[in-house]
């Protein structure tokens, strides 16, 4: 799978960042959630994790990305 950065918290180095997978998914990289209180809401499946990313982070994506 081909991966485009679309954005990204820094610049430099690995941080939350938004990736482009050129299907109609992205991939999200982000702190990884390992609070047990917020998985047992979640109650993710197996096949899922959850990850945390600076909602400044979204709003970059919408203004560059998505509106487009």
């Amino acid at each position: 799978m081909k991966l485009t950065k679309v954005a990204s918290n820094c610049e430099s180095g690995p941080c939350p960042t938004v990736w482009d997978t050129g299907t109609t998914d992205v991939i999200v990289q982000g702190f990884k959630v390992d609070d047990p209180e917020a998985l047992a809401t979640m109650q993710l499946p197996d096949n899922e994790t959850a990850v945390r990313i600076p909602i400044e982070l979204l709003r970059q994506v919408a203004r560059e990305y998505l509106s487009a």
